[in-house]
């Protein structure tokens, strides 16, 4: 399944560094225009979910949505994770490859 894929470069891309855990740092990440990817999870407030998408959709920066809060914090080795925001280039490219694949199925 796309979803264990997408969950599992989440993890690699937290490991590299690669990640801003939680919601301020998510939409610093995203004003600062170092997010290349923003991440939310489906149980979010609909404030927060609002508040992330607001600033993607000025900013340029693609946000998904995934799992819940503890299946996304879970996947990159926290107990829990509402937002996230990838800055690496690359992971959050084959992220996006694999979770729009993963929408086809």
């Amino acid at each position: 399944m796309q979803r264990d894929k997408v969950q599992r470069l989440l993890g690699l891309a937290a490991r590299a560094g690669g990640v801003a855990f939680g919601e301020g740092a998510a939409e610093d990440s995203v004003r600062s225009k170092r997010a290349r990817l923003a991440v939310v999870a489906a149980d979010a407030s609909d404030n927060t979910k609002k508040r992330l998408g607001d600033k993607c959709a000025f900013y340029g920066v693609r946000l998904i949505e995934l799992g819940d809060r503890y299946e996304l914090g879970g996947c990159m080795g926290k107990d829990f994770a509402v937002a996230a925001a990838v800055t690496n280039a690359g992971l959050a490219k084959e992220i996006l490859k694999q979770y729009e694949s993963r929408d086809g199925e």
